[in-house]
């Protein structure tokens, strides 16, 4: 049998890439539903979605 240390979760990791990806989900859907043209808008609810995937990857692969 082998001792396998766990690796060290860090639940903030969980916490702010589960917030980020629903605010960013969000405000693209606020922006879709709107007639405004607002690229910022866009790239700043794109950027809050690619930051909660990134956090929950690392939250999942600390895990393993």
């Amino acid at each position: 049998m082998e001792n396998s240390i766990p690796k060290n979760r860090n639940i903030w990791h969980l916490v702010l890439g589960i917030l980020f990806f629903m605010y960013g989900c969000y405000k693209l859907y606020i922006l879709t539903t709107t007639q405004e043209d607002d690229t910022f808008g866009y790239v700043i609810g794109i950027g809050f979605i690619a930051f909660g995937i990134y956090d929950l990857y690392k939250y999942y692969k600390g895990m393993k």
